[in-house]
């Protein structure tokens, strides 16, 4: 079998077809490649996925706070730690020193009522909730090297912030 560009090689994985060899993916924590920079083994402007050779780009392009106009508060703060309430209602606590999931420590929805009144409202079509320069730039990085690519959308993302980016034309992915 010849040697397949990653756009073909992901199409087949996913159309379960036979491929040259297995497609390489890797997404890594802002702190690994920070440390990578820091001992020399990645370049301050290199890409890691032109680095590691991957044959597939994601994009993650949206913006998926409820509230778009709020304003991050800081609700506690230590040396380690902060603790904010987000524009979706979400008491988050950070780290400070390292990259971590948040700890979610309490939410304003606690029910469907709740989603009705404080979060529906909220999430109609607007243009801030897509980086369309973000997803175009990583489009065309991915065409550019022969990579298949897909924008990642969490099952958090509602139908019409779905069916408002489908309509501007933008591809779910490049098979």
């Amino acid at each position: 079998m010849e040697t397949m560009t990653g756009v073909e090689r992901i199409h087949n994985i996913l159309k379960r077809k036979p491929v040259d060899r297995i497609g390489v993916f890797e997404h890594f924590w802002g702190d690994t490649l920070k440390k990578w920079q820091e001992d020399g083994y990645i370049g301050p402007d290199e890409n890691l996925i032109d680095h590691f050779g991957f044959d597939m780009e994601l994009c993650w392009p949206f913006n998926l706070v409820a509230d778009l106009d709020f304003v991050p508060e800081v609700v506690e703060e230590t040396e380690e730690t902060i603790l904010i309430r987000d524009g979706n209602g979400a008491l988050l606590r950070r780290h400070k020193l390292h990259d971590s999931t948040p700890e979610h420590v309490d939410f304003l929805v606690k029910d469907r009522k709740g989603w009705e009144e404080y979060i529906k409202p909220l999430l109609t079509p607007d243009p801030r909730r897509i980086n369309f320069e973000a997803y175009r730039k990583a489009k065309r990085h991915a065409q550019e090297h022969n990579r298949f690519f897909a924008w990642s959308i969490p099952n958090t993302v509602n139908y019409e912030t779905y069916r408002y980016f489908v309509e501007k034309g933008l591809e779910l992915g490049t098979y």
